[in-house]
């Protein structure tokens, strides 16, 4: 009884005594972003972790052109947190796989969205063109996202390459006053649009059949999306990686692609 006393004696003076360095008090650490970049191994493991199952659920695949566009796997954490900021805000269940899409095979079928981005000049060979080509009369959507920002080889390929699969295509400017896109930013948000500020310039689509069938962004919005640290209790959405790491920009880009999402599934 004498040695128990004695020891609880120890425990309480160690819990009483002042911290030996008061600047690494908890509040201090709590305030403080100890950022990192999420890598890519870390974001296959969590995506290893997820649920398979894509039956009813919302999901955009990154796809990996054989011409081209090598670093198509830019912005690795993109499609995932975007598609968790849906998630969240929809209430609708999503389904992530990060991996590169060979869309001259057949897998190319069992999605309704794809997704393309790079630094650098891409295309499609014949055979990925015949099957992108049909995927989309069948009322696929294929999103083209320049990862420079501000034009380069990416934005040169658009038109040829759109062309290959659309015949005869012509780029519309994405405006709030055109009819058969005014719901494209406003399905849940009300905001400015997309070439409305000067961090932001217009998108542009493609009709297929009266349909907006591909979309284009000049402004990087994969980067917009990524995080370069994970959600902490001091920054709940992780901290920003493009765009000046500032949140409220991605915010505007969580928006526009929630609400664009919910367009291509409803339209």
């Amino acid at each position: 009884m004498q040695r128990a006393g004695f020891i609880l004696v120890c425990v309480m003076a160690a819990a009483c005594a002042p911290p030996a360095r008061a600047e690494e008090s908890w509040v201090k650490q709590a305030g403080t972003i100890k950022s990192r970049v999420v890598t890519t191994g870390e974001v296959q493991k969590l995506e290893g972790e997820a649920e398979k199952d894509m039956r009813n659920k919302l999901s955009m695949r990154r796809i990996k052109p054989r011409r081209g566009a090598y670093d198509w796997n830019s912005d690795p954490t993109a499609i995932p947190f975007v598609l968790y900021q849906v998630n969240k805000r929809t209430n609708l269940p999503v389904y992530i796989d990060n991996d590169g899409l060979d869309v001259g095979s057949k897998e190319l079928f069992e999605h309704l969205v794809i997704y393309l981005t790079s630094h650098g000049a891409w295309g499609f060979d014949e055979k990925e063109t015949d099957y992108v080509s049909k995927w989309l009369k069948r009322g696929g959507t294929l999103l083209l996202d320049d990862c420079q920002n501000k034009g380069s080889p990416f934005t040169d390929c658009v038109m040829p390459e759109t062309g290959k699969l659309i015949p005869n295509a012509e780029p519309l400017v994405l405006l709030n006053t055109d009819p058969r896109v005014q719901d494209v930013f406003t399905m849940l948000y009300k905001n400015t649009w997309p070439g409305a500020n000067v961090l932001t310039r217009p998108w542009q689509y493609f009709l297929l059949d009266n349909r907006p069938a591909v979309f284009f962004t000049p402004n990087d919005d994969g980067c917009g999306w990524e995080v370069s640290t994970p959600p902490t209790a001091s920054n709940p959405i992780g901290e920003g990686i493009g765009h000046g790491g500032d949140n409220r920009i991605r915010e505007l880009f969580y928006q526009w692609f929630t609400s664009w999402m919910m367009f291509v599934y409803s339209h």
